[in-house]
């Protein structure tokens, strides 16, 4: 067989090539991106923009990587009266889609960003995490600059690896045969874990949807509003 024609080639596009692209396409699909220079930064701006929403009632998932971000301020450490916040149940499916439903806002992981859609890959291995990802009207997304990927296929490698648990020490991924580019993400978290049951979502924006008359309605299958947030320089 002849081999197969490369649709997507991977352009090795430069770092502030993929933010830019990243940026476009996800204003592009009603989506927002706020780069900062800091963890600490993000948690700021997700502790702002959630007093500004007059949200409540938050859902966190449980990602290393927004672990790291929410300790910075106090509104999200234990005792604080700010938020009511909601965390995975020690029995991974013991989750009810009517309470999540009543959460006013959900902080999230990404693991990957697609820059040619605007998209996060995110880890969703449970009911939890993938509840989360649709019924809060509200969804932050807590990402890093070096988790750009030019599209799905630059990325695809790694994630086969991550189902088929090839990992190294320190969560860091071993190249695949034929791989378009070395599979040696940072910031896979090597708590979560990635099964042949478990899920990769692709978020792409809020939700939109429209009926046979072309009227655009937000929020109906997802987030109305999503909120990606780029740690810069990592």
């Amino acid at each position: 067989m002849p081999d197969a024609p490369t649709v997507w080639p991977v352009e090795n596009l430069s770092m502030p090539e993929l933010c830019r692209t990243f940026e476009a396409s996800l204003e592009a699909v009603g989506g927002e991106t706020i780069v900062c220079h800091s963890k600490d930064e993000v948690a700021q701006c997700i502790e702002a923009l959630l007093i500004e929403l007059e949200a409540k009632r938050i859902g966190i998932a449980n990602r290393k990587i927004v672990a790291e971000t929410l300790v910075h301020v106090d509104c999200f450490r234990d005792g604080s009266p700010d938020f009511e916040r909601f965390y995975a149940p020690d029995v991974a499916d013991d989750v009810s889609p009517q309470e999540i439903a009543t959460l006013d806002a959900s902080i999230i992981g990404a693991e990957y960003l697609l820059a040619d859609t605007g998209s996060a890959v995110v880890a969703s291995t449970t009911a939890f995490d993938r509840m989360l990802c649709y019924l809060p009207p509200i969804c932050c997304v807590v990402a890093t600059e070096r988790m750009l990927r030019e599209h799905l296929p630059a990325v695809w490698p790694e994630i086969c690896q991550r189902i088929q648990g090839e990992t190294t020490g320190e969560g860091a991924l071993r190249p695949a045969t034929g791989a378009l580019r070395p599979a040696t993400s940072p910031d896979a978290d090597p708590n979560v874990p990635i099964q042949h049951l478990g899920e990769f979502l692709i978020v792409t924006g809020p939700s939109r949807t429209a009926d046979i008359e072309k009227i655009l309605v937000m929020g109906v299958h997802g987030p109305k509003r999503l909120v990606v947030f780029v740690v810069a320089g990592t």
